[in-house]
């Protein structure tokens, strides 16, 4: 029988002009602030307490943040620091960390709103029939990725940000033997077309 997943829910700490800085450009500062606690406490909502899941709430900057506390008192998630250097780092890290324990990780961020605990549940099955499950996003990245067993030539010079993150990565897996399945594609909210899209979508 295999163990319970383990779920790595990624969120900053939420800091004025450390967060949604590229919708900050749009919107202010102070609105992006607002908008990325929206979009955590709603990704919260949606997938910490997945059933037949370990869900863990991994904080980039302050794990004492008020709102970091607030936030894993409510949902009753553990608060776990990320680690390293780059965002490939931390979440090569997180996988390591999380397959020490387990034989299936996944990692998550939190601005894909299309990220439910259906589709968590979605990747963890996935993950029963491959080595690694992604679920892909509009701009040619990905809003979550899972695996069996440690990979970490997936996230080290990876050029994060770029519309060619989804191919190199599926390139990389195929160079190292990896067998994938890809979920269905998501969004994800970074700029202000994106949060009107959001908005759009949470008023209908």
């Amino acid at each position: 029988m295999s163990l319970p997943a383990r779920l790595c829910i990624f969120a900053r700490a939420p800091v004025l002009n450390a967060v949604k800085t590229r919708l900050a450009r749009s919107i202010g500062a102070e609105a992006a602030l607002t908008a990325h606690e929206e979009l955590v406490c709603l990704a919260l909502s949606q997938m910490a307490c997945v059933s037949g899941l370990i869900c863990e709430l991994w904080i980039a900057g302050a794990t004492d943040h008020p709102a970091v506390v607030q936030w894993s008192q409510r949902w009753q998630l553990p608060i776990v620091a990320q680690q390293g250097h780059d965002l490939g780092a931390r979440m090569s890290h997180a996988i390591q960390t999380a397959l020490d324990e387990s034989d299936r990780a996944i990692v998550v961020g939190t601005d894909c709103p299309g990220i439910t605990s259906g589709y968590v549940q979605q990747a963890a099955a996935a993950l029963d029939r491959h080595d690694l499950v992604i679920g892909p996003a509009e701009d040619s990245g990905y809003g979550l990725i899972g695996l069996r067993k440690p990979a970490p030539a997936l996230f080290e010079n990876m050029r994060w940000g770029t519309d060619s993150v989804l191919r190199d990565t599926l390139d990389r897996a195929v160079r190292i033997g990896l067998s994938y399945e890809l979920l269905t594609t998501v969004w994800d909210v970074d700029d202000a077309v994106d949060w009107a899209r959001f908005r759009a979508s949470r008023s209908s």
